[in-house]
């Protein structure tokens, strides 16, 4: 069975079982430090919207809403947990203590805004709240930026997706090129994941 279609049928299977509330479930989970990114999530809720199953503004805006909750779930951990706790215990989150220095860094160098144009850079959107919620950022704010660096996002990979779903049959006439262009970004990924967690030093934990 091919990849892409594995993982089409398994976004397809969560997005159709559980309808709308199912893309801001996956998208809130993606934003809430679980490695689940909505750049994957939106495309096959667009296929849907190209199959006349779902709503075009509908997808994107509950993967806005789900977005936008997942990033306070983030904030929430930041501000109730706190440093110390996460600098310990965050690697068992996917969180290692040297990402949080360095999302601190970013933080104290760009501010509350990093919140916002963050959101466009995959992996980075899916922890760019980590640090407003370590430093108490102005919550209303926070909220605001997440909303707004979310909206665009969530309509562009649902377009995307609509323009998958109209040209199907040419990505399953090739679809032995894109399973190992997903063969080959999947292993890089792993690669970086591994590696980066060799080569950078653990910071204390007090």
């Amino acid at each position: 069975m091919s990849m892409l279609n594995a993982v089409k049928d398994w976004a397809e299977g969560v997005i159709l079982t559980l309808g709308y509330p199912g893309i801001a479930l996956l998208t809130g989970l993606g934003c809430a430090n679980v490695p689940i990114p909505s750049e994957v999530i939106l495309p096959f809720g667009g296929i849907q919207v190209s199959k006349g199953l779902m709503d075009f503004n509908l997808v994107a805006l509950t993967g806005t809403l789900g977005s936008v909750l997942g990033s306070l779930v983030s904030y929430g951990l930041g501000a109730l947990l706190g440093r110390d706790f996460l600098m310990k215990y965050g690697r068992y989150m996917f969180i290692r203590p040297s990402e949080i220095a360095h999302g601190e860094v970013w933080f104290q160098k760009y501010g509350l805004n990093v919140t916002l144009w963050g959101r466009f850079i995959p992996v980075v959107r899916s922890f760019v709240s980590l640090p407003a919620g370590l430093f108490r950022s102005n919550l209303a704010k926070f909220t605001l930026f997440a909303f707004l660096g979310s909206l665009p996002w969530c309509y562009f990979w649902t377009y995307m997706g609509i323009k998958v779903g109209q040209h199907w049959d040419v990505v399953e006439q090739n679809m032995k090129v894109v399973d190992v262009i997903i063969a080959l970004a999947f292993a890089a990924l792993i690669f970086k994941f591994f590696w980066s967690r060799r080569t950078r030093p653990v910071e204390p934990s007090a």
